[in-house]
């Protein structure tokens, strides 16, 4: 599943394949190449909407009216004199999407939907570092790794940057047999600032905390281009892994970086099976379709989500809803679920004070949670 990856790489074709043109033209022209006719413009905006209309699967969710968007859109595209201002105007259509899962590919440009998002990234490295970790962290695979004490309790400590690096049973083992030499009170797994990756990813963390075999996501895809047009919700069943660590309080450290695979594996703790675990911080950015990718007849290729994912219904209450994602339509598939799609909702909701550099007021409510159950 490394689709989730935000970046793309291009491939540029080779300078001695141009040979004496690079004397008469600059990069960027070559890179443009001929302008494009009104024509051309028409056919690859109207494809470009067509896709997105038949087969986006957020549309009613977060009220967007694809309609307006063509009006919006489509003269601009069509009076673009070249294939920059084209290119600018596409993605400005897809970031109406208003999802990070959107991207638009050329040989010069790849665009990148920007954060939605104005509230505190509550996540400050530096404290991190200076202040809890101290330099004595260990790096056991993609796990950094490290044992907190304070006033006579262990906490255990785990920092997982991105759900795009591997994990594997032996570096887990080595972390979780670390923690229980310990004695640690709870476990803190810190995934703030987690862009995301592959789902395999949460499903290794998830089966290694649930206390059972759980239900922990709905699955439901587009399969025609009407409104309603989707195969019959799938469901995501999880069994348990060891080693485990469910006997003892976990709390999972969230904020509105945390996004994608980073929105599914917090949305899958929602589960019964999960009663130990608390998510800590602020509700999550979101992310719940998976990207499905298209090619325009210029050569270009784009992608958004063709799914949606919920958290099973009766998990989530509709306060807590409207909490993560307050402009959403939360009554589009309230039979399903919860469609996390505008973020998870956070349990315990504590927002970092970046001025005071002392302390991890996240973090600090984490220890609280494992010594006070509350």
């Amino acid at each position: 599943m490394q689709k989730f990856s935000r970046f793309f790489t291009l491939r540029i074709a080779s300078i001695l394949a141009f040979g004496i043109v690079l004397l008469l033209v600059s990069c960027e022209q070559i890179l443009l190449d001929a302008p494009p006719s009104s024509k051309d413009n028409a056919a690859v905006f109207d494809s470009m909407w067509e896709t997105a209309r038949d087969k986006y699967t957020f549309f009613e969710f977060k009220r967007i009216d694809w309609n307006a968007m063509r009006e919006k859109y489509r003269n601009r595209a069509i009076q673009a004199a070249d294939n920059e201002v084209l290119f600018n105007v596409l993605a400005a259509m897809l970031n109406e999407l208003k999802d990070d899962h959107t991207n638009l590919v050329s040989k010069f440009n790849f665009s990148r939907a920007r954060p939605f998002f104005n509230d505190s990234l509550n996540f400050d490295s530096e404290i991190l570092n200076r202040v809890y970790l101290k330099n004595q962290e260990l790096y056991t695979g993609s796990l950094v790794n490290a044992i907190f004490e304070r006033e006579g309790k262990k906490f255990g400590y785990i920092r997982y940057g991105s759900f795009l690096s591997g994990l594997d049973s032996a570096s887990w083992g080595f972390v979780m047999n670390r923690f229980r030499k310990e004695n640690v009170a709870g476990m803190i797994l810190d995934i703030r600032n987690n862009g995301g990756g592959a789902i395999n990813n949460c499903n290794f963390l998830a089966s290694r905390l649930a206390t059972g075999r759980c239900t922990v996501l709905t699955e439901m895809t587009k399969n025609g281009p009407g409104a309603k047009d989707y195969n019959p919700p799938q469901s995501l069943i999880l069994s348990t892994a060891q080693p485990s660590f469910s006997d003892k309080p976990v709390a999972v450290l969230i904020n509105r970086n945390s996004y994608s695979a980073a929105s599914f594996f917090p949305a899958m703790l929602k589960a019964p099976e999960f009663s130990h675990v608390r998510l800590i911080g602020d509700h999550t950015g979101g992310g719940s379709g998976l990207p499905i990718d298209f090619q325009l007849p210029n050569g270009w290729t784009y992608r958004f989500s063709g799914t949606k994912t919920f958290i099973p219904a009766g998990r989530i209450t509709r306060a807590q809803a409207l909490a993560a994602a307050p402009s959403a339509n939360h009554d589009v598939d309230a039979e399903v679920g919860y469609n996390f799609e505008g973020g998870v909702p956070v349990d315990i909701r504590v927002t970092m004070n970046l001025a005071d550099r002392s302390r991890d007021a996240i973090l600090e409510r984490a220890m609280n949670y494992i010594v006070n159950g509350r």
